[in-house]
């Protein structure tokens, strides 16, 4: 799985920060000056995603430039999320 896309050794995309927004919204916004709006709230129902359900874990999101983080909850890839956006 790729979670930075290089060309010629050159980072095209990397998630600078990430803010959560109400409605289990979230914003990434990567290094090229792109962002994407993920709405999370139709996956909390799932496995995976029902740890977000807490208010507290979703607020807590992080990044370290690859992968959005909720502590050691849930991490998603950076290709995970421009899947996510395909879906949407």
């Amino acid at each position: 799985m790729v979670d930075l896309f290089f060309i010629g050794g050159v980072v095209l995309n990397q998630i600078i920060r990430v803010a959560p927004r109400e409605h289990y919204c979230l914003e990434v916004y990567l290094k090229n000056g792109s962002s994407l709006l993920l709405n999370l709230e139709s996956r909390l129902h799932t496995v995976r995603f029902s740890v977000l359900e807490d208010p507290a874990v979703f607020e807590s999101a992080e990044t370290d430039g690859s992968r959005v983080i909720w502590g050691r909850k849930l991490e998603l890839s950076l290709e995970e999320l421009f899947q996510l956006a395909r879906k949407e």
